[in-house]
């Protein structure tokens, strides 16, 4: 939880920055619409690109864990690293409907990626 939340906090900022740099003399609407758009595309590049080019996000990075394919540990593939990052943007919002439904979701090995301890990669 604790890398989500770095995670989250960088894609929040950074889409926000990217949003005060680019649409900060335009109107509300268009200010917000530019920093959701930021944010998400922050989001992608660090959750998708990061899990495929570094096997890991900058939360993950400072806790030692890496994202790695469930059957065999090798390097997440972008589509499968894409449909996660998407499967992660429901996350929050679909779990009351979870909770009332008395299960799980599918998040917990979501697209056959999973997060690993560093140390056990060696």
């Amino acid at each position: 939880m604790l890398s989500a939340g770095i995670d989250g906090t960088i894609a929040v900022v950074a889409g926000l920055a990217l949003a005060l740099r680019i649409a900060d003399d335009k109107s509300f609407g268009v200010f917000w619409a530019v920093a959701a758009g930021g944010v998400l595309g922050v989001s992608f590049v660090h959750h998708v690109l990061g899990a495929v080019l570094f096997r890991t996000t900058v939360g993950k990075f400072l806790l030692f864990t890496r994202v790695v394919r469930a059957e065999d540990s090798g390097r997440p593939r972008f589509w499968r690293a894409v449909r996660r990052w998407l499967l992660g943007l429901t996350w929050l919002p679909m779990m009351p409907v979870w909770n009332l439904l008395g299960e799980d979701g599918p998040y917990e090995d979501g697209c056959g990626l999973r997060y690993v301890r560093s140390k056990d990669l060696r």
